[in-house]
Protein backbone atom coordinates (compact mmCIF):
# COMPACT_ATOMS: atom_id res chain seq x y z
CA UNK A 1 0.00 0.00 0.00
CA UNK A 2 2.74 2.32 0.79
CA UNK A 3 4.67 1.79 -2.96
CA UNK A 4 1.29 2.87 -4.20
CA UNK A 5 1.42 6.50 -2.56
CA UNK A 6 4.97 6.83 -3.12
CA UNK A 7 3.90 6.10 -6.69
CA UNK A 8 1.29 8.50 -6.55
CA UNK A 9 3.65 11.04 -5.10
CA UNK A 10 6.33 10.78 -7.90
CA UNK A 11 3.90 11.06 -10.74
CA UNK A 12 4.77 13.86 -13.06
CA UNK A 13 2.03 16.47 -14.06
CA UNK A 14 0.25 15.49 -17.37
CA UNK A 15 -0.01 19.88 -18.41
CA UNK A 16 2.94 20.24 -20.53
CA UNK A 17 5.70 22.72 -18.94
CA UNK A 18 5.78 26.26 -20.14
CA UNK A 19 2.19 26.31 -20.49
CA UNK A 20 0.21 29.83 -19.83
CA UNK A 21 -1.82 29.48 -16.66
CA UNK A 22 -5.05 31.44 -16.45
CA UNK A 23 -7.69 31.59 -13.45
CA UNK A 24 -10.60 31.96 -16.06
CA UNK A 25 -14.64 33.01 -14.94
CA UNK A 26 -17.54 31.35 -16.71
CA UNK A 27 -20.71 33.04 -16.49
CA UNK A 28 -24.01 33.09 -17.75
CA UNK A 29 -25.06 35.90 -20.11
CA UNK A 30 -26.87 39.23 -18.42
CA UNK A 31 -30.67 37.79 -18.70
CA UNK A 32 -29.73 34.09 -19.05
CA UNK A 33 -28.86 32.81 -15.58
CA UNK A 34 -27.19 32.82 -12.81
CA UNK A 35 -24.37 30.02 -13.53
CA UNK A 36 -20.68 31.31 -12.52
CA UNK A 37 -17.76 29.19 -12.07
CA UNK A 38 -14.04 29.81 -12.13
CA UNK A 39 -11.45 27.29 -13.75
CA UNK A 40 -7.43 26.97 -14.30
CA UNK A 41 -7.24 26.94 -17.60
CA UNK A 42 -3.66 25.96 -18.69
CA UNK A 43 -2.82 26.85 -22.19
CA UNK A 44 -0.05 24.79 -23.82
CA UNK A 45 0.79 25.45 -27.43
CA UNK A 46 2.67 24.61 -30.01
CA UNK A 47 3.26 27.20 -33.16
CA UNK A 48 -0.55 27.65 -33.97
CA UNK A 49 -1.91 24.56 -32.07
CA UNK A 50 -3.11 24.56 -28.53
CA UNK A 51 -4.34 22.86 -26.33
CA UNK A 52 -6.08 23.57 -22.52
CA UNK A 53 -5.98 21.84 -20.09
CA UNK A 54 -8.58 22.04 -16.98
CA UNK A 55 -6.80 20.29 -14.12
CA UNK A 56 -4.88 17.71 -14.94
CA UNK A 57 -6.95 16.69 -18.16
CA UNK A 58 -6.87 18.05 -21.64
CA UNK A 59 -10.33 19.97 -22.04
CA UNK A 60 -10.28 21.22 -25.53
CA UNK A 61 -7.97 21.69 -28.23
CA UNK A 62 -7.69 24.62 -31.17
CA UNK A 63 -5.55 27.28 -32.59
CA UNK A 64 -3.58 30.36 -31.35
CA UNK A 65 -2.91 33.28 -32.90
CA UNK A 66 -0.98 36.13 -31.42
CA UNK A 67 -4.05 37.95 -29.51
CA UNK A 68 -6.78 34.91 -29.88
CA UNK A 69 -7.21 31.28 -29.11
CA UNK A 70 -10.10 29.77 -30.86
CA UNK A 71 -10.95 26.20 -29.13
CA UNK A 72 -13.67 23.07 -28.97
CA UNK A 73 -13.89 20.51 -26.38
CA UNK A 74 -14.08 16.87 -27.64
CA UNK A 75 -18.02 15.70 -26.83
CA UNK A 76 -18.89 15.12 -23.19
CA UNK A 77 -21.70 12.91 -21.98
CA UNK A 78 -23.93 13.95 -18.89
CA UNK A 79 -26.87 12.35 -16.84
CA UNK A 80 -29.09 14.29 -16.07
CA UNK A 81 -33.15 13.46 -14.18
CA UNK A 82 -34.68 13.38 -17.40
CA UNK A 83 -31.65 11.25 -19.08
CA UNK A 84 -28.57 11.50 -20.55
CA UNK A 85 -26.83 14.34 -22.83
CA UNK A 86 -23.78 14.64 -24.84
CA UNK A 87 -22.63 18.23 -25.45
CA UNK A 88 -19.50 19.95 -26.94
CA UNK A 89 -18.06 23.15 -26.17
CA UNK A 90 -17.38 26.01 -28.55
CA UNK A 91 -15.21 29.15 -27.35
CA UNK A 92 -13.42 31.91 -28.65
CA UNK A 93 -11.19 34.27 -26.35
CA UNK A 94 -8.52 37.33 -26.52
CA UNK A 95 -5.74 36.62 -24.42
CA UNK A 96 -2.23 38.59 -22.43
CA UNK A 97 -0.33 35.88 -21.65
CA UNK A 98 2.69 38.84 -20.42
CA UNK A 99 2.24 42.28 -18.82
CA UNK A 100 2.24 44.71 -21.65
CA UNK A 101 0.45 42.78 -24.46
CA UNK A 102 -2.53 45.45 -26.12
CA UNK A 103 -4.95 42.27 -26.67
CA UNK A 104 -7.45 42.33 -24.41
CA UNK A 105 -9.00 45.54 -22.83
CA UNK A 106 -9.16 46.69 -19.29
CA UNK A 107 -7.72 44.60 -16.51
CA UNK A 108 -8.33 40.93 -17.78
CA UNK A 109 -5.92 38.96 -19.60
CA UNK A 110 -8.75 36.20 -20.86
CA UNK A 111 -12.09 37.86 -22.57
CA UNK A 112 -14.76 35.65 -24.95
CA UNK A 113 -17.16 33.52 -25.03
CA UNK A 114 -17.96 30.33 -24.71
CA UNK A 115 -21.35 28.13 -25.74
CA UNK A 116 -22.10 24.33 -25.32
CA UNK A 117 -24.49 22.69 -27.90
CA UNK A 118 -26.38 19.55 -26.65
CA UNK A 119 -25.11 17.21 -29.62
CA UNK A 120 -27.44 13.87 -28.63
CA UNK A 121 -30.13 13.86 -25.58
CA UNK A 122 -32.65 11.56 -24.07
CA UNK A 123 -33.69 14.12 -22.29
CA UNK A 124 -36.84 15.52 -23.46
CA UNK A 125 -36.61 19.05 -21.91
CA UNK A 126 -33.01 19.45 -23.30
CA UNK A 127 -33.41 19.02 -27.11
CA UNK A 128 -30.42 18.46 -29.67
CA UNK A 129 -29.48 21.89 -30.87
CA UNK A 130 -29.76 23.88 -28.09
CA UNK A 131 -26.81 25.80 -26.82
CA UNK A 132 -25.86 27.41 -23.93
CA UNK A 133 -23.65 31.07 -24.20
CA UNK A 134 -20.97 32.05 -21.81
CA UNK A 135 -18.83 34.81 -20.88
CA UNK A 136 -15.38 34.09 -19.71
CA UNK A 137 -13.02 37.02 -18.36
CA UNK A 138 -9.75 36.09 -16.39
CA UNK A 139 -6.15 36.82 -15.22
CA UNK A 140 -2.54 35.62 -15.86
CA UNK A 141 -1.32 33.90 -12.85
CA UNK A 142 2.04 32.88 -14.85
CA UNK A 143 4.08 30.06 -16.49
CA UNK A 144 3.72 26.19 -15.74
CA UNK A 145 7.30 24.72 -14.88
Amino acid sequence: MLSFFLLAACETSKIPPESSHFRVTASALEGEGTYSETFDYYLSFDASSGEIFIGEDAFARGTVSVCEVVYQSVVVGQDTEGGSVKWQLFGQADIEAAEGDPCVDGDDYWSGTEYFEIVASEDEAIPVGTTYELQTHGSYVGITE
